[in-house]
């Protein structure tokens, strides 16, 4: 095993996957539908090309700390954010997710978001705002809170630069408290 991969049974196969990293006080937690087989097999979330450009726009935001030379999942860890996914099973497509799958996900991220009091969730793309709320809108603030917490949907990795820096504005303000 390296970095954060973990040996998870699901529906009684064994498979590889990362763990849920939950840093104590949790301020925000990153959250995508389900992790990557690039990501799992690195040890690490995001590294795909996408992930690495959202955590870049996270931390140019000011959620995810400057960049120290290491794996930006522990980095933002020791600075309180956490990293999960909606369904621990690793696939190259959100598609070949089930149902059943996305519920029972969907139920478990509920009840650590209540039991943490986690203020922030940020989904870093659309099928995992939908997992958890039924329905996206725009990118940014939804309307709706999952399990007392504010969600944001980050925009897309080919969002229009002039369009993706609005959303990611609108997250700096709420982090600077405008």
């Amino acid at each position: 095993m390296i970095g954060h991969q973990v040996n998870v049974a699901l529906d009684g196969e064994l498979i590889v996957t990362l763990a849920d990293l939950w840093p104590e006080p949790c301020r925000a937690v990153i959250v995508g539908v389900n992790p990557a087989p690039r990501s799992v097999e690195a040890g690490h979330y995001y590294q795909g090309s996408d992930g690495r450009r959202a955590m870049s726009r996270l931390r140019a935001a000011g959620l995810l700390p400057p960049a120290g030379g290491g794996f930006t999942d522990d980095e933002a860890v020791a600075a309180g954010i956490g990293f999960t996914d909606v369904v621990k099973r690793p696939t190259r497509r959100s598609t070949d997710l089930a149902g059943r799958e996305l519920e029972e996900g969907r139920a478990r991220l509920r009840a650590e978001l209540a039991a943490r009091r986690v203020p922030l969730v940020v989904c870093v793309f659309k099928p995992a705002v939908e997992a958890l709320l039924g329905r996206a809108v725009a990118p940014g603030f939804q309307p709706k809170e999952f399990a007392g917490s504010q969600v944001f949907r980050m925009p897309g990795p080919y969002a229009p630069t002039a369009d993706a820096a609005r959303v990611m504005q609108e997250l700096a303000e709420h982090l600077d408290g405008r």
